[in-house]
């Protein structure tokens, strides 16, 4: 029987809406990726898992366990038993290859770009990404200053909304991310980029960190 924090539901909520199954393995870490392999995150979280196990839906779980108030999770051999006071749940394992796991952790490349994205900053892109009705995250540099940028490429005509984070080392820029691949918990977070076309979002308060893959016409230098 094991407890399961809130701070871990917090953090299974976040990797459902990367991947809506998950393959947990023994231990005290979380991992998920994309199906498109373009969103990896790792999470080490306060609970022990004491067996490998796969859960389909990811969403439909959570939902199903916020029912209860305060549950013990008990993990049997194809299923798990949840139960408080009053209710309980049973929910079957999913067979292993039907959930896109992780192979193999990410390297990441040397990275010429690294800034700092906080709380605040991160909800009012996702809110001006919403307002405008845009899904484009641009980070630029004319060399002087570094910008977010959110805005439609696509459109000459976009709205846009920009905020600086940092100052330019000379260099010149213009990396790409959908804003939709920017599914990260809320927290404050250290940022680098590298011309390669990954990114890593590391959370300054937990440990939790993303890779998200740049869009392939970002410019470094050019």
């Amino acid at each position: 029987m094991m407890k399961i924090s809130n701070d871990t539901k917090d953090v299974l909520k976040n990797f459902s809406t990367i991947n809506s199954g998950i393959r947990v393995k023994t231990g005290n870490k979380l991992e998920t990726i994309s199906n498109m392999k373009n969103i990896l995150a790792v999470a080490t979280v306060a609970e022990d898992f004491p067996q490998d196990f796969s859960i389909y839906n990811l969403p439909e779980f959570l939902g199903a366990t916020s029912l209860m108030d305060d549950p013990d999770f008990q993990f049997n051999d194809s299923s798990l038993s949840v139960a408080d006071n009053n209710s309980s749940l049973s929910y079957f394992y999913a067979a292993e290859g039907m959930v896109t796991a992780p192979e193999k952790m990410i390297t990441m490349p040397e990275a010429e770009i690294e800034f700092k994205v906080t709380s605040t900053l991160l909800t009012d892109l996702k809110k001006a990404a919403a307002v405008l009705g845009v899904n484009d995250l641009i980070l630029k540099s004319d060399g002087t200053s570094v910008t977010l940028i959110v805005t439609d490429k696509k459109s000459d005509t976009s709205n846009t909304f920009s905020r600086i984070v940092g100052e330019g080392d000379g260099t010149s820029y213009e990396m790409n991310f959908k804003m939709e691949n920017l599914k990260i918990l809320d927290g404050n977070y250290d940022v680098q980029v590298s011309s390669k076309g990954i990114s890593h979002f590391n959370n300054a308060d937990v440990e939790l960190e993303y890779f998200i893959a740049l869009e392939p016409d970002s410019k470094y230098n050019a």
